[in-house]
């Protein structure tokens, strides 16, 4: 064996040692999300109904950061004891049954994975919270997965970008549930204004993630690089695959890549195996989910006239909040005509009873 094979082979073992040390050490706390509610590009500091809304997304989600920060780790809940550790060849097999059941083939296990794996399992809290959100967004996931032919493992992309969370922006100014910056948002028709910001829209800009990962894969055509690209952008990718022109193996050209996207598909594989096999852990959902509601018991309507959203909420008997959770685009509570709201259908008699009322200019 030559002195330059052994040199790399003992670089390569350095690089992933040190990686290794780093995810158990400290998992996870480099998430790219900051957690600003509701932080528009216009900052309308005088609006008085924008920062009502604002104070209530914090008291609804405000929490996160405890249950992201994996400093309190809580193993006890029933009498069960959270399994946080788990050996290689018990993960080998279980990663590869899900990859015979998947699509996109690329749950494979090496160390790095496991280590990631394992981080996840220590943050039990905040995966029982993500199950909770779940039950709630993966249904409409799924459907928008199907309906443009992508595998429906793609929906755990959103746990990685977001927590699930509509209204988290990152550092970057990445907004939503699927994390689009500005840009790449007016590609796929999320508009933003004053009023509202399609990317908080847990409908569109799913609609748009398809869409965009659809396009990626088309370029790409592999799916670990796709995966790279949403997080790193596919200039970066394109820039790396013209100077390895003899690859496409995410894993052989893992040290080119920024730190953040090398750690973004042992995420995806990890949090892949974490909700598939929660339960064999020990983690359960310990958290009522925050919504009252499913997508699929809700209907949107037109606004005719200007409306407040605190006025339409009291006069429908519905919580101010659960109007908002369901329509987290909105940043102020007036919302002019032209625009829809999302509503539970058991409301939609009430609503069109009273309709009169609200779309009457004498009244607002």
């Amino acid at each position: 064996m030559g002195t330059t094979t052994i040199r790399n082979i003992i670089f390569f073992a350095f690089i992933l040692k040190s990686l290794i040390i780093q995810s158990i050490s400290k998992p996870f706390l480099e998430q790219k999300n900051a957690i600003n509610f509701h932080k528009n590009i216009y900052k309308p500091k005088s609006d008085l109904n924008n920062i009502y809304i604002e104070k209530l997304w914090k008291k609804m989600l405000g929490r996160k950061k405890k249950y992201l920060s994996g400093k309190k780790f809580s193993h006890n809940r029933k009498k069960n004891i959270v399994i946080i550790n788990i050996n290689a060849e018990k993960l080998k097999l279980r990663l590869n049954f899900l990859n015979q059941k998947s699509k996109i083939k690329i749950l494979n296990y090496n160390s790095i994975v496991h280590a990631a794996v394992e981080s996840y399992l220590r943050m039990d809290k905040y995966i029982g919270k993500i199950i909770s959100l779940s039950d709630f967004y993966f249904p409409m996931f799924e459907e928008k997965l199907e309906n443009h032919q992508l595998p429906k493992e793609l929906k755990y992309l959103a746990i990685i970008e977001s927590s699930l969370n509509p209204v988290v922006t990152s550092k970057a100014g990445a907004q939503g549930i699927w994390q689009f910056m500005p840009e790449t948002g007016k590609i796929y028709n999320l508009n933003v204004n004053n009023v509202y910001d399609d990317r908080n829209d847990p409908i569109k800009s799913t609609e748009a993630a398809c869409r965009y990962l659809k396009f990626l894969y088309k370029k790409i055509g592999n799916w670990e690089l796709v995966l790279a690209a949403y997080n790193a952008g596919p200039g970066k990718v394109d820039k790396i695959l013209q100077r390895h022109r003899n690859s496409k193996n995410f894993w052989e050209l893992w040290e080119f890549f920024p730190r953040e996207t090398q750690n973004y598909i042992p995420k995806f594989i990890a949090i892949n195996y974490v909700m598939n096999y929660y339960k064999e852990h020990n983690i359960s959902n310990h958290y009522p989910s925050l919504y009252k509601y499913k997508y699929t018991d809700t209907v949107l309507i037109p606004i005719k006239e200007k409306i407040s959203l605190k006025l339409f909420a009291f006069n429908l008997n519905i919580s101010y909040k659960d109007l908002i959770l369901l329509n987290p685009q909105y940043l102020v509570d007036l919302i002019p005509s032209g625009n829809k709201l999302r509503l539970p259908k058991n409301k939609i008699l009430l609503f069109k009873s009273k309709e009169v009322f609200f779309f009457s200019k004498k009244k607002l």
